[in-house]
């Protein structure tokens, strides 16, 4: 049973949380009540009570100055503060004093109780850490193995004096003689695409941890450990002269073995040599920097930095490339924009460039495609995606963004054709308009309905052939022999009046395009549709 004292300086409100609260029931034992912080300050130190239940504003000495004692003169007491003031200055001081819960008033019967057995467990959990000491001592032996890989890793990150660092390898028995060391890093591929793999991404890296670890261990050369970004670290010993050669040696070997049993590709980055442990930190970010190359080279490979970081030429991005993928997307043919993303990427694979470089290509990429778009006619489109910039920086190969811009050029090139089609057809439809109201013009032509539309004559032929099936003088004809032949058949008109109707001055001319069209003089073609009636 826990002790607690309930401190507040008005009577019904102590009264009100005494007789509410089931004390036995939540494991605590109510050994006094007072109405300020000094008197309850005197029974803290003669009763040691394990919680403090304190309201804030009080005669003598409020809640906060309690706590501030509280905190100073006995570590081991909670408490607790319950106040009808919400006052933000209040609840960072009380944080300040190690206060466990600050409450607002009113409070009731439910919320204090549930209160009060959170406080036990709590207190519960803290007896029982204090009691077992030997427990602590089997946690502290089973926490060895990550205190280990935690100081592994700061020792690869930042410097640590030559002191501290043998005390630390004697302390966690690790034995690194040297006298040269180099660092590698391994990248296992994310098990995209394989939901049975990627539920088990942590099996498979702890798996592949203890295979490279055995083969270390067996050879007596090194010493592996896990990272927090889920890579495996390596530092290999050898002798001066040797050790470059032993570190593509073992690189090649962990990575077949990986391939073999684990079944992802694995990527390996080996650092310069470095004479002393201390200065391994420098190897190991060079390991990093060599992994940055699967973004060029793909996944699967062994890099070792002095093979990626000399006498590289880096392409630029160019007017021309830029002139290339706008031309390739006007063509219509995604096997021309294919080419040219073919052309650029290899390109960029054989540079050596760095991925930064790379990414600052990709926005100017999707930045040329998207001014293409706005200025074809598809406006601010969802073509490419508000977060495609974002995105660059996601892909872990170049393979994979090629692969990804390139749909979004597929995209572009398919909606530019589309709306290419719908412009076009709309030009046709305004030109079979232009035709219908102005057929009975005799002058009506082919330049004056290009001139309407601002295209040029041959261009418009084409289109206009391949919307129609038919040539312009085609069209034209065909809309003049209709409404002669609906005059024919509705009225009583001449046939030189008709034929001026039609849009032809010549009565003997239309003759003659009539029967051509119709196989019928107008007279018989009148006199065949009035025995039809």
């Amino acid at each position: 049973m826990y002790k607690v004292i309930l401190i507040d300086d008005e009577d019904e409100v102590r009264e009100g949380i005494r007789n509410k609260i089931s004390w036995k029931d939540c494991g605590f034992e109510l050994i006094g009540e007072y109405d300020n912080g000094r008197d309850a300050l005197d029974a803290i130190d003669c009763e040691h009570p394990d919680l403090i239940v304190t309201d804030i504003c009080m005669a003598f000495m409020d809640g906060l100055e309690l706590a501030r004692i509280v905190s100073e003169q006995y570590r081991d007491m909670k408490v607790v503060i319950i106040t009808g003031y919400e006052d933000f200055e209040y609840a960072k001081q009380a944080i300040t004093y190690r206060v466990q819960e600050y409450l607002l008033k009113p409070i009731n019967a439910r919320e204090f109780t549930s209160l009060m057995l959170q406080m036990k467990n709590e207190l519960d959990a803290e007896r029982e850490q204090r009691r077992n000491l030997s427990q602590l001592r089997i946690q502290l032996n089973e926490s060895l193995p990550l205190l280990r890989e935690r100081f592994m890793e700061r020792l690869v990150f930042t410097r640590i004096s030559r002191e501290m660092l043998q005390r630390k390898l004697d302390y966690f028995q690790i034995r690194l003689s040297g006298p040269a060391y180099i660092a590698l890093v391994i990248d296992m591929g994310q098990a995209r695409g394989k939901r049975e793999l990627r539920d088990e991404q942590e099996l498979l890296q702890f798996a592949a941890y203890n295979i490279v670890q055995e083969q270390l261990e067996q050879d007596g050369i090194g010493i592996a450990f896990r990272t927090r970004d889920d890579r495996l670290a390596v530092i290999l010993q050898g002798t001066r002269e040797h050790l470059e050669l032993k570190a593509q040696r073992v690189a090649d070997q962990v990575r077949s073995t990986l391939d073999k049993y684990i079944r992802l590709p694995s990527s390996i980055g080996i650092g310069r040599k470095s004479e002393s442990l201390e200065e391994i930190s420098s190897s190991y970010q060079e390991a990093l920097s060599s992994l940055d190359y699967t973004f060029l080279l793909g996944e699967g490979r062994v890099i070792s930095i002095q093979d990626v970081e000399y006498g590289h030429t880096v392409p630029a991005y160019t007017a021309d490339w830029e002139q290339q993928l706008i031309s390739s997307l006007k063509t219509g043919k995604m096997s021309q924009v294919s080419s040219v993303f073919q052309g650029w990427f290899q390109e960029l694979k054989t540079s050596g460039v760095s991925v930064e470089r790379c990414h600052s290509i990709l926005y100017q990429i999707l930045i040329a495609m998207m001014k293409h778009a706005e200025e074809t006619g598809l406006g601010n489109s969802s073509l490419i995606p508000a977060e495609a910039f974002s995105k660059v920086g996601s892909f872990h190969t170049l393979d994979e963004a090629k692969s990804w811009i390139e749909g979004i050029g597929r995209d572009i090139l398919i909606s530019l054709t589309e709306h290419r089609s719908c412009h076009i057809r709309s030009q046709m439809d305004t030109a079979e308009a232009y035709i219908r109201a102005n057929y009975q013009d005799e002058g009506l032509s082919l330049q004056q309905v290009c001139s309407h539309l601002f295209m040029s004559a041959s261009y418009f032929s084409a289109l206009f052939k391949q919307h129609t099936s038919m040539t312009f003088v085609e069209y034209v004809t065909r809309i003049r022999m209709e409404k002669a032949k609906e005059l024919l058949s509705t009225t009583r008109m001449k046939s030189y009046e008709i034929a001026e109707k039609a849009g032809y001055s010549d009565p003997q001319y239309f003759s003659v395009l009539f029967k051509r069209n119709t196989g019928k003089t107008p007279k018989e073609f009148r006199q065949q549709q009035e025995s039809i009636r």
